[in-house]
């Protein structure tokens, strides 16, 4: 009998027979589809969003209550500029990275600004010089 893989707790033929099969735009791996964020990157790709001089980011939580903030890798927590998205490199690739709905942080790669209804207000660009 052969055995079929187990995708995110899920059979991978499940996966493909709801049209829930998705792929990192940086690495490849397969994640759960999310509607609201058709081309999101996985979590170990987010770890790698750098600026344009290839310095490390982290993406957090401003407050118990969310908004969203960045830093570099090798400041304190309490550093953290708070914004509403920010534009940097995934494996040199233009990404948004944006706080996610419900909280936590998603990236998606470039494509369109999501906060351009606002005039891009609070968008930080990282990713040229």
């Amino acid at each position: 009998m052969a055995r079929v893989p187990v995708v995110g707790g899920r059979l991978e033929r499940d996966a493909k027979e709801d049209g829930s099969e998705h792929f990192c735009p940086g690495c490849g791996v397969r994640m759960k589809f999310v509607p609201r964020y058709p081309w999101h990157f996985c979590h170990a790709c987010l770890e790698l969003a750098e600026d344009h001089q290839g310095r490390r980011l982290v993406f957090q939580a401003t407050s118990p209550l969310g908004g969203f903030g960045w830093r570099y890798a090798e400041e304190a927590a309490a550093s953290a500029a708070p914004c509403s998205a920010v534009i940097c490199l995934i494996r040199k690739r233009e990404v948004v990275v944006t706080e996610a709905r419900f909280g936590g942080v998603v990236a998606e790669p470039l494509t369109a600004l999501p906060t351009a209804g606002r005039g891009n207000l609070g968008v930080v660009r990282l990713s040229k010089a």
